[in-house]
């Protein structure tokens, strides 16, 4: 229990950092643009907190598509799964390998709060792949979207790419219990090491895959959860002056996304994402320092939302089971 206080504190004086960072290369890279500066500070307020009612869907979406996949009968309430993703989100904002860490840490509380471990680990597996196939859905229609904006004919190749990846991934997932289990049940079996806790959540697995309608109700509000970004980034934009289409918000937000996850051993990707917003916007045309406005309201959001979840994290784990 004492690892959950520990993580909080590190979360929070990675916050004050990246809080620290994010606000000076907002200014360093406006440093062009001093007579605007002003008004672009005096918008930072009402942006940040359009950004974090267009993030709770996000949040909402999630956690939703964690709970269809768990069998009625064992579901938690959604403000419970609400508050766990929440905790999640602190982790995945100002922790390194924050996802990862932030994911065994709710999977663990929900055992805590009576589930069974070879359910809770089961479901936890699947949402993480369903989570990364959202992504690559969401991807696809983001470089769709590049492809009807620009018109780029050579684009083609990655777009054509991608949806291999994407089938690649479907297939690596109907595919995971049997083969990725049956491969360390001999690795146990031969280091002479118990497995009936592996069959155990081999059969979870193979219960939850069952469920094709579960699935892909998952699938389907986790790829609406990574549109509600899209719709975050044309809302922060609006209210900063300088407003997209739909479309235009796709391709940065999958652009955006897809190079983050490259600094996913960073707390929060610290530079890598807002390097990638800045990146996808200039693929549509939006000028550097609205970008780095976007992205500050964007960690802004991150350190203020994913703060408050550290904070409510420690106190669930300080609390008796």
């Amino acid at each position: 229990m004492s690892q959950a206080p520990d993580a909080a504190r590190r979360g929070l004086r990675n916050a004050a950092l990246l809080a620290l960072l994010a606000l000076a290369a907002l200014l360093l890279l406006n440093s062009g643009e001093l007579a605007t500066l002003p008004q672009v500070l005096a918008s930072l307020p009402l942006a940040v907190l359009v950004s974090a009612a267009a993030h709770f869907p996000q949040i909402l979406f999630t956690a939703w598509a964690w709970l269809v996949l768990l069998p009625r009968e064992d579901r938690p309430s959604l403000a419970r799964m609400l508050r766990l993703r929440w905790y999640r989100e602190g982790a995945d904002a100002l922790l390194p390998a924050g996802s990862v860490v932030g994911q065994a840490a709710i999977t663990r509380l929900m055992i805590r709060d009576g589930m069974a471990p070879d359910l809770a680990a089961g479901t936890a597996t699947i949402g993480i792949s369903l989570e990364a196939m959202g992504q690559m859905v969401f991807t696809i229609l983001g470089l769709a979207m590049f492809l009807t904006i620009r018109g780029d004919a050579e684009v083609s190749g990655f777009l054509i790419g991608i949806a291999v990846a994407a089938g690649m991934v479907a297939l690596l997932v109907s595919a995971q219990p049997p083969f990725a289990l049956g491969l360390l049940r001999r690795v146990l079996q031969r280091f002479g090491r118990e497995a009936a806790w592996l069959d155990r959540f081999q059969a979870a697995l193979l219960r939850l895959h069952a469920d094709y309608r579960a699935l892909a109700m998952a699938l389907l509000l986790h790829v609406g959860c990574w549109m509600m970004g899209a719709i975050e980034m044309m809302l922060v934009l609006a209210v900063i002056g300088h407003p997209i289409s739909f479309a235009e918000a796709m391709v940065i937000e999958a652009f955006a996304q897809v190079l983050r996850n490259a600094g996913f051993l960073l707390p929060g990707a610290a530079g890598v994402q807002e390097g990638a917003i800045i990146a996808g916007g200039l693929l549509m045309g939006v000028p550097v320092s609205a970008m780095a406005t976007a992205a500050l309201v964007r960690r802004t959001r991150e350190i203020l939302v994913g703060g408050a979840g550290l904070i409510a994290w420690r106190q669930d784990e300080a609390r008796q089971p």
